[in-house]
């Protein structure tokens, strides 16, 4: 019997498919800097900022006198001001695919989690989220200083839950060798391929074509 489902976040419960964001290792010209040596330097920075060890605005202004000498401190500011705007547009247009299927998994009974690799920037409009008062459980990379495929930040997630690996299931798209992170923390994994039809990670992983397949899954187990 399934007692506890984890998702991912981002192009699992939440996509930004339709809303072209802001890419973070597309801000040279925002800053004033070379292109390819500004990409070099945020993909060195990057991890940190997602464990939470260093701050967005903190890796910019970084960034820029590492390279320049100088910080355009108003150019930093709206960066990080417009990730935090991008990110809660995508949780204002939760489809209703997805409000269908965590309603029904909450009416049966099953506890939620979310676990997602990101910026603090990007989770601050999760509170306001429609979804968010379903899921006793968020883990968020920033948050517990590990990221996926890390299988300690499912581990933790599980706990909180009050549920064990063996009757929990974990959805995502596939992004950061999340599915290989689960499988390895003993939980069932299957790759969310309603907004993200492409597989990111390659090996045999179960596909869920739309996200009603997930209460399918659930009944059968």
């Amino acid at each position: 019997m399934i007692t506890a489902t984890l998702f991912d976040l981002f192009e699992t419960l939440i996509t930004e498919s339709h809303l072209q964001p802001t890419r973070a290792s597309s801000l040279a010209a925002v800053l004033g800097l070379e292109n390819a040596a500004y990409r070099t330097a945020w993909k060195s920075r990057r991890p940190h900022i997602v464990v939470g060890a260093l701050s967005f605005a903190d890796a910019l202004t970084e960034i820029s006198q590492v390279l320049s000498g100088r910080v355009n401190e108003a150019a930093v500011e709206h960066a990080c001001a417009l990730r935090i705007q991008e990110k809660v547009e995508a949780y204002t247009r939760v489809t209703d695919g997805i409000k269908t299927m965590v309603s029904e998994l909450s009416r049966r009974g099953v506890r939620l989690g979310v676990i997602s690799n990101g910026f603090r920037e990007d989770v601050v409009g999760w509170s306001g989220c429609v979804l968010a008062p379903a899921f006793q459980c968020t883990s968020f990379s920033c948050d517990e200083g590990i990221a996926k495929p890390d299988p300690q930040i499912y581990l933790r997630a599980i706990k909180r839950l009050g549920v064990t690996p063996e009757t929990t299931l974990y959805i995502g798209d596939g992004g950061d060798n999340e599915l290989e992170g689960a499988a390895h923390a003993g939980i069932r994994a299957y790759r969310a391929a309603w907004f993200a039809p492409r597989n990111h990670e390659h090996g045999a992983w179960p596909v869920l074509s739309t996200c009603h397949d997930v209460l399918t899954v659930v009944a059968a187990n």
